[in-house]
């Protein structure tokens, strides 16, 4: 085998589209409507929420951590802006702008992403011991200080509601039901996806990140200044998980404090998946894109083949396993370790 077509099929971005496009065929077959406009439209519904996660996840992966409070961040800050906005629009009569509600998000988000940063800089523990004991604190503060009760839709906040309610190019039957549309949130994970990948790929900022993962020595060698570089990148990953939260709440239209509970190894699932070296060093937004996909087709439709919806994370499991595989043999390629 040629060295560029085995280096081809070791892509991870190649293995998780040639997995979509199986997986796509053979739920297909299986049920018709997989291919409807409404069921397509509503996957790319479904895995902006999980996109948008994904960027921050990935950021810090690259740096060589792995974030176990994004999920918190996303939570604390959407659930506290909803609770601060209904008081006001139910007291006060004070109606804001979506724009507003996704601002307001993301400055909390990044406020709790630099208290991360401060925290791996200043005690120099793993990132994952860190982001451990702050999920929690973030928990229990929001509990204690803020609420824990749901906000249903006739208190949340009007813009949300709106958010949620918004399609573009929307496909009606003459009878007058829809059959398809784009939802707005996938449009806010796009810009996201591309925002994140220009700051990755075009500044120095993001060729810090690459730096810091792939050697930290080496980093500060060349003179990075690596505790400036970790709140950066933590307040960076802290704002986007801020801005996952407000899509995430409006689109369910509920203010749930649980309601991210339990889902940060489908993100991190769908972020390794996708390529990103759980080691640091290597990552693309266009491997989590794929890695989202991929992830969410899954999740969606293993009931068809009569998987149970517990054992997703079984499933998820497996394709981790299958993806850090994947990336020894590449490292195996890359450093002519052997011939596969």
């Amino acid at each position: 085998m040629s060295t560029k077509v085995r280096n081809l099929l070791l892509k991870p971005e190649f293995l998780s589209a040639f997995l979509i496009v199986l997986f796509c065929i053979v739920f297909g077959k299986l049920n018709p409507v997989f291919f409807s406009p409404m069921n397509l439209f509503d996957l790319l519904m479904i895995s902006s929420v999980p996109a948008i996660f994904a960027c921050g996840v990935m950021i810090v992966l690259i740096s060589g951590g792995v974030d176990l409070s994004f999920m918190w961040v996303g939570m604390f800050a959407a659930y506290s802006t909803s609770r601060l906005f209904s008081i006001l629009q139910m007291q006060e009569g004070l109606v804001v702008p979506m724009a507003v509600v996704l601002l307001m998000c993301a400055a909390i988000g990044a406020c709790l992403g630099c208290f991360n940063g401060l925290l791996v800089s200043t005690l120099r523990v793993p990132i994952f011991i860190v982001t451990l004991g702050t999920a929690n604190i973030f928990m229990g503060t929001m509990f204690y200080f803020i609420g824990h009760v749901y906000i249903f839709p006739a208190e949340m906040p009007v813009a949300m509601i709106e958010f949620s309610n918004t399609r573009f190019f929307r496909m009606v039957t003459p009878g007058g039901l829809m059959v398809g549309g784009l939802h707005i949130s996938t449009i806010v994970a796009a810009l996201m996806l591309i925002v994140v990948n220009f700051i990755m790929k075009h500044t120095m900022l993001g060729r810090g990140i690459y730096a810091l993962g792939g050697d930290e020595s080496s980093a500060e060698r060349v003179g990075i200044n690596l505790t400036r570089l970790r709140l950066a990148l933590f307040t960076m990953a802290g704002a986007i998980a801020g801005i996952a939260g407000a899509v995430g709440v409006s689109n369910i239209q509920v203010a749930n404090p649980f309601d991210f509970q339990g889902r940060e190894l489908t993100v991190i699932a769908a972020v390794v998946i996708g390529g990103t070296r759980i080691t640091g060093g290597k990552g693309s937004v266009l491997g989590i894109t794929l890695g989202v996909l991929l992830t969410n087709i899954l999740s969606q439709n293993l009931i068809l083949i009569g998987v149970r919806p517990q054992y997703n994370l079984f499933v998820f499991g497996i394709l981790i396993l299958f993806a850090v595989v994947v990336q020894a043999l590449q490292e195996k390629a890359g450093s002519g370790g052997g011939r596969l």
